[in-house]
C-alpha cells in the first residue's frame, strides 16, 4: 500500500468569514436554531477547501435530526451564566460559574463527541467518499479534562489543543484515505497572540477570522492510500 499526502488550503473570503461566524453566534445564542448555523458554516467551509490533487469536499449534514444536540450544547455553554444571573458579578457568582462549568464537563463532552462524529461522517470527499469516526468517550473526556486544566497554564492549552486534534484525526476511519494534523502548539500559540491583537483593533476582525480558518485548515492533510504497483524482474 502506497501513501500520498494531499495538502489542504482554505480559499474563503474575509467578509464571508465574519458573516458566517456572526450567523453561528446569533443562532447559538438563540439556542434552538444553533444547528442551522452550524450546517450553513460547515457547508460554506467545505466549499472553500482546496486540495492539492484536485479533490473536492461537500458537507452533507442536515440540521433536522441533530438540532436537539446542538441546542443542548448551546444551552450548556450559557447555563453557568444563567444560573448565576441573580448573583451579580462578584466573587461568589464567579466561583459558582466555575464549579458548575466543571460539573457539566462530562455531559458536555458526551454531546460534543456526538457532534464531532456527525460532522466528520457528513463530510464527503470526491474521490474517497465519507469517513467514520471511531473515537470513544473515555479518551475524549480525558482530552477535554486535560485541555480544561491546561488553560490555567496560559500557554499549555495550545499544545493540548493540537495534540487533541491529532487524536481526533487518528480516529477517522475511511476506505482509501486517512487524515493527519500537522499544526504545532507553538504555531497555534504564536498565531493566537496575533489574532488577539487583531480582535483588539476591531477593524481587522474579518481578516483575523479568515486567518484562523486558514491556519487550522492548513494543518490538515489527507493521506491517500493506494495499492502498490506490481513490479516484475
Amino acid at each position: 500500500m502506497e501513501e500520498r499526502s494531499v495538502s489542504v488550503t482554505f480559499a474563503g473570503g474575509a467578509m464571508a468569514s465574519l458573516g458566517y461566524a456572526l450567523l453561528c453566534l446569533v443562532l447559538s445564542i438563540c439556542i434552538i436554531p444553533a444547528a442551522w448555523g452550524a450546517v450553513a458554516f460547515f457547508g460554506w467551509w467545505c466549499a472553500g477547501l482546496r486540495f492539492s490533487d484536485g479533490s473536492r469536499a461537500v458537507f452533507e449534514g442536515r440540521a433536522g435530526k441533530m438540532w436537539p444536540l446542538f441546542a443542548v450544547a448551546a444551552f450548556l455553554a450559557v447555563l453557568p451564566n444563567l444560573a448565576t444571573a441573580g448573583l451579580g458579578h462578584g466573587n461568589k457568582a464567579g466561583a459558582v460559574q466555575i464549579v458548575l462549568a466543571v460539573a457539566l464537563i462530562p455531559l458536555d463532552a458526551a454531546v460534543k463527541l456526538a457532534l464531532y462524529r456527525w460532522l466528520i461522517e457528513n463530510i464527503r470527499l470526491t474521490p474517497g467518499g465519507s469517513a467514520r469516526f471511531g473515537g470513544r468517550y473515555a479518551p475524549f473526556l480525558g482530552w477535554v479534562l486535560l485541555f480544561t486544566a491546561s488553560i490555567v497554564t496560559v500557554v499549555g492549552w495550545a499544545f493540548v489543543a493540537t495534540a487533541m486534534t491529532r487524536w481526533l484525526c487518528r480516529n477517522i476511519e475511511a476506505e482509501g484515505f486517512g487524515v493527519e494534523f500537522t499544526g504545532s502548539g507553538l504555531g497555534l500559540l504564536g498565531h493566537t497572540i496575533l489574532w488577539l491583537v487583531g480582535f483588539t483593533l476591531l477593524l481587522p476582525i474579518p481578516w483575523v477570522l479568515r486567518s484562523m480558518l486558514r491556519w487550522w485548515t492548513r494543518g490538515f492533510a489527507v493521506i491517500r492510500r493506494e495499492p502498490a504497483m506490481a513490479t516484475f524482474p
